[in-house]
């Protein structure tokens, strides 16, 4: 809704022009008024929101007069309207704190952009004015003393609390310097305090008052008080002031004499106290020592269990399930050569003993990793190194993988350092690379190069295969290498979970070490490091 406006203005005509713009500006002129009398006596009934007023008005009360009454009275902008510029005019209306300052003859955009400037100065006055108000009540009614000073150290606000305690009255002492009322000395030493005020206007900072201080008020009393100061600062960082904020101890002081006179007396009986429990304590700390071993010799066996059963579960789950598919594919093969064998052409006979043979030789890998896995497990898997030419295994390995039909991936092969006589195990090391590039075959995108990079030092092999697949969830890294752990995110893939198992215990055997590094979506890097 717009603001309404007073008119006060002797001149019909400019009057009637002034009124016609507003409204047709959407204002709600509530009056138009030719003498600051009138003029008052609306302002009085109808309590506009801002008045326009002509400096030169006829009768008793000119334009300033009238301004100046409703704005000490009413508290109403006013903005003047006039044709008159001198200097003695405008040091009278500057007196009253207008609020806009228009020439005649003046356009409507600059009648109404002194209207709203002059409607939201006063907005903000009266915000600023609410707030002030607000804050000067709470500070009243505050419980602590309160007393706050200008830059200069001089007693601008003293609160009851503090008039209280000082035996000042705020009307004697402000615009005195704190110094003059503020004294206080300290209660064992009996030397005086110096203000913290003049410290915190230097140095900006806040400052507590001093352990056992006693404040000296203006009839001499004495009343030992607590608390700090702290700079008044605006939002430039600028000291403007600070204030002094403190309470009086006394209360507190009596109840901490009470309580240090029960807690010499308790310290007493528990002195005496503990010297009886100290050896019904040790009884219970034995007895508890004793609970506490059956009770972790019980956990780990739960745990054991726990892990017993679980391995057990999915063994019998991922086992049943990798050899129930091969299973069903022989059988139903089988079946269809059996009822079927006149009506299918050899090529299709040839698929089915294909899948038959295919599925048989699955089985077979399944039993005989397995076994190695049970070898390594119980320490029967053997270690026989002898010198061998890893560039070569490593090639034959590659190729073995390149020429299968089920890989739609290129391998791409490099081998730095002489490894041509090199003294590892060549079957642990073939299971090595059969189960890398198995599993970075089976787990990478069609078409996407996997790398292996082979690299022989003096003291050591380095193998390291690089794939651009799917990675490991990092939660799941540490299991990697745990007997049937199949990743979240490998879907349907199949596997039962032991070819890491075997890497492993194949690299262990040799000594060795191996890394894994995976960013999921991006890819995963194996290294193994084998001694010489």
């Amino acid at each position: 809704m717009k603001a309404k406006i007073l008119i006060v203005e002797d001149e019909n005509i400019v009057a009637f022009n002034i009124q016609n713009r507003l409204e047709g500006l959407g204002y709600n002129v509530t009056a138009v008024i030719s003498s600051g009398e009138a003029a008052l006596q609306n302002v009085e009934q109808n309590r506009p929101d801002l008045v326009l007023m002509d400096i030169k008005l006829k009768g008793p009360i000119d334009g300033i007069q009238a301004a100046e009454q409703i704005h000490r009275q009413f508290k109403i902008p006013v903005v003047y309207l006039t044709a008159y510029a001198d200097e003695e005019t405008l040091n009278r209306a500057k007196i009253t704190e207008p609020y806009g300052y228009i020439l005649k003859p003046f356009e409507a955009r600059d009648l109404v952009t002194t209207i709203e400037m002059a409607l939201y100065k006063h907005q903000i006055e009266q915000q600023l004015r609410e707030r002030e108000q607000w804050l000067a009540t709470t500070l009243k009614s505050i419980g602590d003393a309160v007393i706050t000073t200008d830059s200069q150290g001089l007693v601008t606000f003293m609160n009851p609390v503090a008039e209280a305690l000082t035996r000042w009255n705020s009307e004697e002492v402000l615009g005195y310097d704190l110094t003059q009322i503020f004294h206080a000395i300290n209660e064992k030493t009996r030397e005086v305090i110096e203000n913290p005020i003049k410290l915190v206007l230097q140095e900006g900072v806040t400052v507590g008052l001093e352990n056992h201080t006693l404040l000296i008020t203006k009839d001499g009393s004495e009343i030992p008080i607590d608390d700090s100061a702290a700079p008044i600062k605006n939002e430039a960082g600028n000291i403007l002031g600070a204030v002094l904020v403190f309470h009086d101890i006394t209360e507190q002081q009596q109840i901490q004499s009470v309580l240090e006179k029960t807690n010499e007396e308790l310290e007493v009986r528990v002195a005496e106290s503990i010297a009886q429990l100290k050896e019904t304590n040790e009884q219970l700390r034995q007895e508890i020592a004793r609970r506490q071993r059956l009770e972790q010799e019980l956990r780990l066996a739960l745990e054991k269990e726990r892990e017993l059963n679980e391995l057990k579960s999915r063994i019998i789950a991922t086992v049943s399930h990798e050899y129930r598919t091969p299973l069903t594919t022989i059988l139903s093969s089988a079946d269809i050569l059996e009822n079927y064998d006149s009506r299918l052409t050899l090529d299709k006979k040839k698929k089915h003993f294909q899948r038959i043979q295919s599925s048989i030789k699955y089985l077979t890998k399944l039993v005989e990793d397995m076994l190695i896995v049970n070898q390594a497990e119980t320490g029967n898997l053997e270690f026989s190194p002898t010198f061998l030419n890893v560039e070569q295994i490593a090639c034959e390995i590659v190729n073995e993988c390149q020429v299968n039909p089920a890989n739609p991936h290129r391998i791409l092969f490099e081998c730095q350092g002489s490894c041509t006589n090199v003294f590892l195990d060549e079957k642990l090391l073939k299971l090595i690379l059969r189960n890398l590039l198995s599993n970075a075959i089976k787990f990478s995108p069609d078409r996407n190069p996997i790398r292996l990079e082979l690299s022989c030092e003096p003291s050591q092999v380095v193998l390291r295969l690089s794939d651009q697949g799917i990675g490991i969830l990092p939660t799941e890294k540490p299991w990697l290498f745990n007997p049937f752990f199949r990743g979240s995110n490998i879907g349907v893939t199949p596997g039962v979970g032991l070819g890491l198992v075997m890497v492993k215990e194949c690299v262990d055997l040799h000594g060795g070490e191996i890394l894994v590094e995976s960013e999921v979506g991006q890819g995963t890097t194996f290294t193994v490091t084998l001694p010489m």
